[in-house]
């Protein structure tokens, strides 16, 4: 056998073992309960805006927002039509849409028929983020995202009451490694993506990005004018954020350097939520992080630590 074969059989062997050697659904149980408990979040700090964001007479009427809407996916106005003729009325019809939204979440939470709570979370999700596209920003795209991967991963397979009834195993497979990693793949392609359409704008390169930011009165938590006496400041905070995610594609990987970049991704997320307000943009992508890489960073973490504690009392025997 030739080198250049064994080298092509060894890289097979290894791109097999890395996406299809067994592995443990835990990572994506805890994406679930994070995805399912933010959205639930969103939807409770929304519960009182229903007829203002949903309704006809609302800040958007339905005819101005039918042309920004998809016409192959369902919308509120289309539902509330067809329930009309059964003497629901449109208000009715809003809150019976969202009560079922709900409902699907906490089915999802709790991993209860998990794979149809999260489709009739994800279905009912295009519906209301059909209907409302004038105000769906970064969030939406990624709760929908994140929907979707519950309904085709096996999130229901570790921390769920599937497992408890024994409908589904929480033993190691190929699907939760596989599922895992087109997570992964999926966070690098979006780090790098964005990070280098940053790096093409001139005031990212400038180190100014940041100010204008903070400037913003929809954005500025806080008085950052002070910011103007240390620029060296807001050009490190800038750059800093291209590192992060301009890097977060190859650093993400090698152990050496994972936990690093899982923290700073993590510190960035947090920065963006106290200083802009995006609170639940920044928690769910944390939540991307986490469970792709941080979950597996922290098992190792405690694993090392729990063994070291265990070697510990027998050196000391020893060495008395």
């Amino acid at each position: 056998m030739s080198a250049a074969t064994t080298w092509k059989s060894l890289a097979g062997q290894r791109l097999a073992a890395f996406v299809g050697a067994p592995s443990s659904p835990r990572p994506l149980g805890a994406f679930r309960i994070g995805v399912a408990s933010l959205l639930l979040v969103q939807a409770w700090t929304l519960s009182g805006s229903l007829p203002e964001l949903l309704g006809n007479r609302g800040l958007v009427p339905w005819s101005v927002n039918e042309p920004l809407a998809s016409t192959v996916l369902p919308r509120v106005d289309v539902v509330a039509g067809a329930l009309a003729p059964l003497g629901i009325s449109q208000t009715a019809g809003i809150h019976g849409l969202a009560l079922a939204y709900v409902l699907s979440l906490v089915g999802l939470l709790l991993g209860l028929r998990t794979r149809l709570s999260a489709t009739v979370a994800w279905v009912l999700h295009t519906a209301l983020l059909n209907s409302i596209s004038f105000f769906a920003y970064g969030l939406e795209t990624f709760a929908h995202i994140s929907l979707f991967y519950c309904v085709v991963m096996p999130v229901g397979a570790a921390f769920s009451f599937d497992v408890s009834a024994g409908r589904t195993s929480s033993a190691p497979s190929a699907a939760a490694t596989l599922s895992l990693r087109m997570l992964q793949v999926h966070l690098c392609i979006i780090y790098l993506s964005t990070g280098v359409e940053k790096m093409l704008g001139p005031i990212w390169r400038d180190g100014t990005a940041l100010w204008d930011v903070l400037m913003q009165p929809q954005y500025g938590q806080f008085d950052f004018a002070w910011l103007a006496s240390v620029p060296w400041m807001v050009k490190l905070a800038t750059w800093g954020t291209l590192v992060v995610e301009v890097g977060y594609a190859v650093c993400i990987w090698p152990r050496r350097t994972r936990a690093l970049w899982v923290l700073m991704t993590l510190g960035m997320h947090l920065g963006i939520a106290v200083m802009m307000g995006l609170w639940l943009f920044s928690a769910i992508m944390a939540l991307f992080t986490f469970a792709a890489f941080g979950w597996n960073v922290l098992a190792e973490s405690l694993t090392e630590r729990v063994r070291a504690a265990a070697v510990l009392p027998f050196h000391s025997a020893s060495a008395r």
